[in-house]
């Protein structure tokens, strides 16, 4: 009863489509035909490509049994459906879809004959010829799908290849802007250190002022290493630039993360950070902090630097920085005047040092007479020998003077031997550990992982040793400690000698070194100063810092082998009494330790009485 009611329905529809005789109206009905087609076959199109193809034959079958014979152009609504159902299969299939297709198209008249009982088979015969046509028209179709398919398929992958050679050259594009990027980034760039360089500073340094905020302040620090070229000259180049990389690293991990840190004119550092005038002094208190450490490290780096603030003092950025090189420009000039004071100074110190050295030397050979002759007179006089404990220890302590002049004026040239400083050491510590236990204190040494094998002339360090040692036992109150300890870093050796002393006042700091200078009242103030000259003579350097009421730290770097070892003797100078020379070390205000041969004894009697004038 279904059928037939869908039948009598499309009966109904067929009737009135065959009034329809206009061919612009049958054409208008194709179009919407052909939209029909379009609109279904764009509902399955996410189907496998089977389903697609049954969706696509139930259509054509709708289509055949709606539209009376001959008046719809079927033949080429299959044709575009093998077209547009050809598409979802592969290649191969194309014919295959075709014969298909072709059979449909031909079995639907057929299957109508045979309903109607009037099939017979001469009606295939009659039918030939336009069914062959029929059957050129889909191999026809078929082979055009399959040149249009390649079309496609090479048009597709010209696309893909377009699309590849557009994104390569995107690709490059980008590459070649960030190499731009980056070779502009490395023009503004040091090569050494990786920090900005002068120009990259003044554009960095622009554009912050540009940023900030009108109450907030700006403030560029430029810093200089003193005598730079000095390292560069004495340990080569390559340690001048490990040198600079370690500045900028430090410099880098001390600072404020955005603060912008330069490095120019060589051995010229620059600084630029925002905040008030607490963060400028919290930077220079890092700076501060990074160069005490390489002090302690490596060897004496000196530095002084200079500021500028925006906009308090300047209103643009190329003034800032004029105004701050202008200040290092005269803070540098400062240091050199000082230097070179230093320099004249010492000059006169040495004039001094060489005429108290004649003095000294004219002056012990009488000492000596003296000294015997009171001794005679002290055995032949009792009255004479209660004065004995008065007198022979002065002249001891005027001999002992004389000889820490002829230290200090020493020009004999050291003798450099390879030696393990570790024994050394142990030596100096077994000669000081009994006095220092008596008196309360504890020494103690940090000695390295592996022994330490240096160049030098060992009897004028452990005199230097010596020296510091005693000087911080003396420093320490009823119970102190004292540390030494001693490292190989690269091509130098690092001794440091530290106490928990009362330490030094800082208005005394720049003259520890002078000759002559004292805080102690028994004390002659040349035991540094000759610490200072055994130390230079080996290519060092000596530097000490301290805190009043918390201690002192002495740090001696040595170079590990001399340029000039095993210098030929020079010979004494004329009259000078070569058995009197210093062969131990002595602490300010203390008598010197004395070896062997050198030791002063007690003139023995026959020569007290050869001595002996002809009165007595």
């Amino acid at each position: 009863m279904l059928v037939w009611e869908w039948t009598d329905r499309l009966d109904a529809l067929i009737i009135p489509l065959t009034a329809l005789t206009d061919p612009s109206t049958r054409w208008a009905v194709f179009g919407g035909v052909l939209l029909f087609l379009i609109l279904w076959l764009s509902l399955f199109r996410k189907l496998p490509p089977s389903l697609y193809l049954a969706a696509a034959l139930c259509a054509l079958i709708f289509l055949r049994a709606l539209f009376p014979e001959g008046w719809l152009p079927l033949l080429w609504v299959f044709l575009l459906t093998q077209a547009a159902v050809s598409l979802r299969f592969s290649r191969e299939c194309t014919f295959l879809l075709a014969s298909l297709l072709f059979l449909v198209y031909q079995g639907m008249p057929w299957m109508d004959e045979v309903l109607a009982g009037s099939f017979h088979p001469g009606m295939l015969y009659e039918n030939f010829p336009e069914i062959i046509e029929v059957g050129l028209y889909f191999v026809l179709n078929a082979c055009l799908i399959r040149s249009l398919r390649k079309v496609r398929q090479e048009n597709a992958q010209l696309k893909r290849e377009n699309r590849q050679l557009i994104e390569r050259v995107n690709e490059a594009h980008r590459s070649l802007h960030e190499y731009i990027v980056q070779l502009e980034e490395m023009s503004r760039r040091d090569y050494l250190t990786g920090l900005y360089n002068f120009s990259g500073f003044q554009e960095q340094l622009t554009r912050s002022l540009a940023r900030c905020a009108p109450d907030q302040s700006y403030h560029v620090i430029c810093i200089d290493l003193v005598d730079f070229q000095q390292i560069n000259l004495q340990e080569g180049t390559d340690a001048g630039d490990q040198l600079l990389v370690t500045i900028a690293r430090r410099l880098k991990r001390s600072l404020p993360s955005y603060a912008q840190v330069a490095r120019y004119e060589g051995d010229q550092f620059a600084v630029g950070l925002i905040g008030d005038d607490s963060d400028l002094r919290h930077a220079l208190e890092a700076i501060e902090s990074v160069f005490s450490e390489l002090r302690e490290e490596r060897s004496f780096i000196h530095f002084c630097w200079a500021t500028a603030s925006y906009p308090r003092e300047a209103q643009s950025a190329a003034e800032l920085l004029r105004l701050a090189e202008h200040r290092l420009s005269i803070e540098q000039r400062r240091i050199r005047h000082e230097e070179e004071e230093r320099q004249r100074h010492l000059e006169k110190l040495s004039a001094i040092g060489q005429l108290a050295a004649g003095l000294a030397h004219e002056i012990r050979n009488p000492l000596t007479s003296i000294r015997g002759f009171i001794q005679i007179s002290m055995m032949e006089s009792e009255e004479m020998k209660k004065w004995e404990s008065i007198i022979l220890p002065e002249i001891d302590r005027i001999n002992d003077l004389l000889k820490q002049f002829l230290d200090l004026s020493d020009t004999r040239p050291s003798q450099f031997v390879r030696f393990e400083l570790d024994g050394l050491i142990a030596d100096v510590l077994r000669l000081l550990e009994p006095k220092a236990i008596l008196d309360g204190h504890q020494l103690t040494a940090e000695p390295p992982p592996s022994p330490v094998v240096v160049e030098g002339d060992p009897e004028k360090l452990k005199q230097v040793l010596i020296n510091l040692i005693k000087n911080g036992l003396e420093s320490l109150g009823e119970k102190g400690q004292v540390w030494i300890r001693w490292r190989k870093l690269r091509d130098r050796i690092h001794i440091r000698v530290q106490d928990n002393g009362c330490g030094i006042q800082p208005e005394h700091m720049s003259r520890i070194f002078d000759p002559f200078f004292t805080t102690k009242g028994d004390g002659t103030g040349m035991g540094l100063s000759i610490c200072h000259r055994i130390i230079s003579d080996h290519g060092g350097q000596i530097h000490v810092t301290s805190q009043p009421g918390r201690g002192t730290i002495f740090n001696i770097h040595l170079p590990i082998q001399q340029f000039h070892a095993y210098p030929v003797a020079i010979p004494p100078v004329a009259g000078k009494d070569e058995g009197t020379r210093r062969q131990g070390g002595c602490a300010e205000g203390e008598p010197p330790a004395r070896s062997g041969e050198d030791k002063e004894k007690p003139v023995a009697e026959e020569t007290l009485l050869a001595l002996r004038p002809p009165s007595l």
